[in-house]
């Protein structure tokens, strides 16, 4: 019996429940998560003139060193040109943060988990797989996400790198999942509406983040070319590429990336160093943990007896493919992030979802697997948000200090008080580890991130201390 006729039988009400169980779980947590890093930065208008916000930020005068806060439209539309110009082309994603630091972070943490639950849904669109028979494909995918992809807590809790690299999924995902399913249904109807949708959606797709742009062109145009060898293109597809191409194009071009370049790595050229230092560290980290997302996907491609490809088999393929260009597509980038894991697990756990639903296994193993893993994730879970809630408290606590403070200069800021940390189990999954003090408060002078910091709570500036 194929995996989807026995979820079915699990009951829709219980994939509905795991949704709303673990986005519920999601939202507490980017709740509890304060502002950090890079998200103080933006919250003041871009001072492209002298070096930016963040690590090229200038020091040396009271004029340079101050930055006014966004409170406006027009001071964003200001903040995101020189932006745009002086430090980096993501300016959707830019746009995105700023503004939620503008408005408030209440309204970011709801935003974020409705992003969250509309990624869920994405990739299960994308698998052709029904929410009411999902169940274990829920729980693998937040197995996946949650566990076993690296820095998932800075890609999609943390403000500014959710905006980067969650938002940025959705975006991609949203933009294929009209190609998927004209091949899925061998029908591909046009019109006007859906040129200009696709426009849109291919705008927002590619200019996204780069490596993540650049496989969803790459498995676009590869799903153009099934289409067109089954009578199904359609000038939808073309508009949406085209989009998608002058999207990732404004971004790549963006004079800011240049100037960046520049300024934090003076004199770079690209060497035979580089590429092996990024392929035998952070693209390993990467692929390895796309592998073990991929476990269904093998095991059906070990079972199946049919010869050639259908469908399915084409889209498991044609995900994981585009899944391995988004860490290859690092390589040859100055700095090999490892945030992007995200774009490329979301791909993957596409085909990976593709092949649970196909999948023949007995039922006794499939329910007895999914009280397991939902067993263990719920436990998982519990203890992330035992020790965000004890982050939470010693964050607010530091904010109260240098608030009450602000006329030491500088005020003092001791390292976070996070109890229970679970660092055997959390490994990069909890915050902890990016939060030696407040905010990333660093024990040197002239940090963009300690200035930042202070003039947000009104202080003048702020020194990490040990105790």
């Amino acid at each position: 019996m194929q995996v989807r006729r026995v979820v079915e039988g699990l009951g829709s009400v219980r994939a509905q429940t795991v949704l709303i169980l673990f986005a519920g779980f999601f939202f507490v947590r980017t709740c509890l998560m304060p502002l950090m890093g890079d998200d103080y930065g933006y919250a003041f208008i871009w001072d492209g003139a002298h070096g930016g916000n963040l690590a090229g930020m200038a020091f040396g005068s009271a004029d340079i060193e101050v930055r006014h806060r966004v409170e406006s439209f027009a001071d964003l539309v200001q903040s995101q040109w020189s932006h745009y110009m002086t430090w980096g082309g993501r300016a959707i994603a830019h746009t995105l943060i700023q503004t939620f630091i503008w408005l408030g972070k209440p309204l970011f943490d709801v935003a974020n988990a409705i992003v969250f639950v509309a990624l869920i849904l994405a990739v299960l669109k994308l698998a052709g797989v029904r929410l009411k028979s999902a169940t274990l494909s829920l729980l693998w995918m937040f197995a996946c996400l949650f566990v076993l992809t690296k820095f998932s807590v800075v890609s999609m809790i943390y403000l500014t790198g959710s905006c980067n690299y969650m938002w940025a999924a959705l975006c991609q995902a949203a933009f294929v999942i009209p190609f998927v399913e004209a091949l899925r249904s061998n029908a591909a109807a046009t019109s006007r509406r859906k040129n200009f949708l696709m426009a849109v959606l291919g705008i927002f797709a590619g200019w996204s983040n780069e490596a993540g742009a650049l496989a969803t062109i790459c498995l676009a145009a590869f799903l153009i070319v099934v289409c067109r060898s089954r009578g199904l293109l359609r000038p939808w597809m073309t508009v949406g590429f085209a989009a998608a191409v002058v999207g990732c194009a404004v971004m790549f071009l963006a004079p800011g990336n240049f100037v960046r370049l520049e300024l934090t790595h003076a004199g770079y050229h690209y060497s035979a160093a580089i590429f092996l230092h990024h392929l035998t560290d952070p693209f390993v980290k990467v692929v390895s943990v796309d592998a073990i997302a991929l476990i269904p996907m093998f095991a059906y491609f070990l079972t199946r007896r049919t010869v050639g490809l259908n469908t399915s088999e084409i889209l498991m393929l044609a995900f994981t493919a585009a899944g391995l260009i988004v860490p290859s597509a690092m390589l040859f980038s100055p700095e090999f992030s490892v945030y992007i894991s995200l774009p490329s697990m979301i791909f993957v756990l596409v085909a990976a979802t593709i092949a649970l639903n196909e999948l023949r296994v007995p039922v006794k193993f499939l329910r007895t697997a999914s009280a397991i893993l939902l067993t263990a994730l719920v436990a998982y879970f519990a203890t992330l948000i035992y020790v965000d809630i004890s982050l939470y408290k010693d964050a607010q606590r530091q904010i109260e200090f240098i608030r009450t403070h602000r006329d030491i200069d500088p005020v003092p800021i001791s390292p976070m008080r996070v109890r229970h940390r679970f660092d055997w189990l959390h490994a990069q999954s909890s915050v902890v580890p990016y939060v030696t003090h407040f905010a990333g408060v660093e024990p040197k002078f002239e940090s963009s991130w300690n200035s930042c910091v202070a003039q947000y709570y009104g202080a003048h500036y702020v020194f990490a201390v040990d105790e």
